[in-house]
């Protein structure tokens, strides 16, 4: 019977936390002992000894070395007595094996020495790159798994060095796969040394009679970007070209060619020749960071440009299949998300693409290193990355007659935005509406309250359902702020306060939507509010609606003003489109009109001052002056919350109001 070596012996004992006493009581354990590759192994894991104790439901994952890549697989749990039990086959070309077990955000990967583990072969040996792959686990300079280990596990570079010599000791061929690895760690631990011994090891490898395109692209990238010797890296890139014509670099080679052709009409047809000569399939492994880079701008400018000139969308279905998967998902932003916010197209219009860009995302079978996540993982993956076209997409389902489906997708990603999004919730209400699940709107509101995530429209509705308890709306203001949380008002008053300044402004004349002019210097002794804004912004017009519930609130209080700047309108019948958007939204907002800058000859002049005076961009721009005719705050952006917004104005009303 064939005997398992010393060292990997040692090595089990290093790796294993289940080599102990019968008797001792470990959270981990492998059934064999030493696995085989290409056998059968069944993992233990009692979360009873481990911080996820207190959890009733335990997923795993179960990680493969093999290939010099990591590949992950959900692990079957099934509890017994006492602990959680999963039987995998090793795949035969697994060097080495690690599990993590998890439930919800919190997971367990072992501590210190992980739940990790070296294969072996049918004659006791270790397969190749296991020495290396169990250092680069745990090492920050070669991390080969993300976020995996604890920070107790992680080792330094000198013991890195160390398992990637015990790999060569182990193994005298594994200078193939262990030079490129020894040279950035090397790079990391004494810059600009090594060099003579790097390139020899580029030489090893161009010497070699069969040797793949990805280790010599690895040698291109030492003497290139690690020794910087160009002589050494044209000879590197030669060889590859002539091993490998229609190859990596070939390909990537012809991505950086057709990036630079600017006329997008001419990108076409040599994006089709591109696809002959590489096809998707063919590369679905394979990310260089030329083809993460421009790739899918190619791409992008290929399927735009039709779109814009003749709202021809052929090319979308044309490259569907082709399309890099995370691209994808700024084809949706660009082509639904975008029109949709700002009204050039209906739902209807753009359910079509919206179908197939959503499907194509969500299905797509994984690839190259989105292997590294196991199914259920990788599902999880696509609802975080995803979420923001998810929740747009049941927008258009609903829209168009799928209000079951809608709500369907709104529960899948329920939990990543956990009440903090007003958008989703407003959402998520109405469509428990529709689908006849009204005993949890209010709930759900309530739960939105709570973390100052609300609507009008759902304070709405919470209102009426207040009155219909209590039979007046009396105390329905105090009531909404017994829900919120102290703390975090506490936190917001504090984070104003740091933001206030006391700066001196200019403040101007402006001309409001019926001509009248409206004198802010003349305002001696009130709070203004002003907001630039315009009919062309779609977070501007998001913003509205917590603006107008901060107008409500101080509608009676002759001492506070707010003023909405439209400013760089273009369309020549920019009040009308105001006065169109006002009424349909039931908005009760004073809007002037930005002054005609004299130099540019656009409708910008005051919105010009003041960011040349404080140095900010963009809008929406919010600005509030205290009676003494000082800026006290000025805050760009919007953070997608109007409760949250009409909050911020009011403390910082209140605040100047007890200075």
């Amino acid at each position: 019977m064939k005997k398992i070596t010393l060292l990997g012996s040692i090595v089990v004992l290093l790796l294993f936390t289940c080599v102990v006493k019968a008797q001792d009581r470990k959270p981990f354990h492998i059934i064999p002992l030493v696995p085989v590759a290409g056998q059968d192994v069944k993992f233990t894991y009692d979360n009873s000894l481990t911080s996820l104790a207190d959890e009733e439901t335990i997923c795993g994952t179960v990680y493969y070395w093999e290939n010099l890549r990591w590949r992950a697989e959900d692990l079957k749990l099934v509890k017994n007595d006492t602990a959680w039990e999963a039987t995998c086959r090793v795949p035969k070309n697994c060097a080495l094996v690690s599990c993590k077990f998890y439930a919800g955000d919190k997971k367990d990967t072992g501590g210190r020495s992980t739940y990790t583990t070296m294969t072996f072969n049918k004659n006791g040996q270790n397969l190749p790159t296991a020495y290396m792959a169990w250092g680069m686990l745990r090492n920050k300079t070669l991390e080969s798994l993300p976020e995996y280990c604890d920070e107790d596990a992680y080792i330094d570079d000198e013991v890195m060095r160390f398992w990637l010599n015990q790999q060569l000791l182990k193994d005298p061929g594994a200078r193939k796969y262990v030079f490129y690895y020894a040279a950035k760690l090397l790079n990391k631990m004494m810059p600009g040394e090594k060099h003579e011994q790097m390139l020899g090891d580029v030489d090893f490898i161009l010497n070699l009679p069969d040797v793949d395109e990805e280790t010599l692209l690895k040698a291109l990238e030492v003497a290139k970007n690690i020794v910087k010797d160009s002589t050494k890296a044209a000879a590197v890139e030669t060889r590859i070209l002539k091993d490998y014509p229609n190859g990596i670099l070939a390909r990537d080679q012809e991505i950086w060619r057709i990036f630079r052709i600017m006329d997008a009409d001419a990108k076409a047809p040599e994006l089709d020749a591109f696809l002959k000569r590489f096809p998707t399939e063919k590369f679905k492994d394979i990310e260089t960071e030329t083809s993460s880079m421009y790739l899918g701008k190619i791409f992008q400018a290929v399927v735009y440009q039709p779109i814009i000139k003749k709202n021809d969308y052929s090319f979308l279905y044309k490259y569907l299949h082709d399309v890099p998967h995370l691209c994808l998902l700024t084809f949706y932003w660009h082509m639904v998300q975008v029109p949709l916010n700002t009204n050039q197209r209906t739902p209807e219009q753009v359910l079509p693409f919206a179908k197939v860009i959503y499907n194509e995302v969500m299905t797509r079978p994984q690839a190259g290193a989105d292997q590294v996540y196991s199914e259920r993982e990788w599902k999880d993956y696509l609802l975080t990355r995803g979420k923001d076209m998810i929740l747009k997409h049941a927008f258009v389902l609903d829209a168009t007659g799928s209000s079951a489906e809608a709500l369907e997708l709104m529960e899948e990603i329920k939990g990543k935005y956990n009440f903090k999004s007003a958008e989703y919730n407003n959402q998520y209400v109405r469509l428990l509406e529709k689908n006849g699940y009204q005993s949890m709107v209010i709930p759900m509101i309530v739960a939105s309250v709570r973390e100052d995530a609300v609507t009008p429209e759902m304070l709405e509705i919470l209102r009426k359902d207040y009155v219909k308890q209590h039979k007046n709306d009396k105390d329905f203001e105090a009531y909404v702020s017994s829900l919120k949380s102290q703390e975090k008002q506490q936190e917001l008053q504090k984070h104003l306060q740091e933001t206030m300044i006391n700066e001196d402004i200019e403040l101007f004349a402006m001309e409001d939507l019926d001509g009248k002019k409206v004198d802010l210097s003349k305002m001696e002794g009130k709070i203004i509010v002003l907001d630039f804004w315009a009919t062309w912004c779609a977070p501007c017009k998001a913003s509205l609606p917590g603006m107008q519930m901060a107008v409500n609130k101080y509608k009676n209080d002759p001492n506070v003003a707010f003023f909405f700047i439209s400013t760089m309108e273009t369309a020549a019948n920019f009040k009308e489109q105001i006065r169109k958007f006002m009424k349909e939204h039931n908005y009760t907002l004073q809007v002037l009109c930005d002054n005609v800058n004299p130099k540019t000859k656009k409708q910008s002049a005051v919105y010009d001052t003041y960011c040349k005076a404080f140095k900010f961009s963009g809008i929406p721009h919010k600005m509030i002056i205290d009676g003494n005719g000082k800026l006290r705050w000025s805050i760009g952006g919007y953070m997608g919350s109007p409760s949250a917004l009409a909050e911020e104005m009011n403390l910082m009303i209140e605040m100047l109001k007890a200075e």
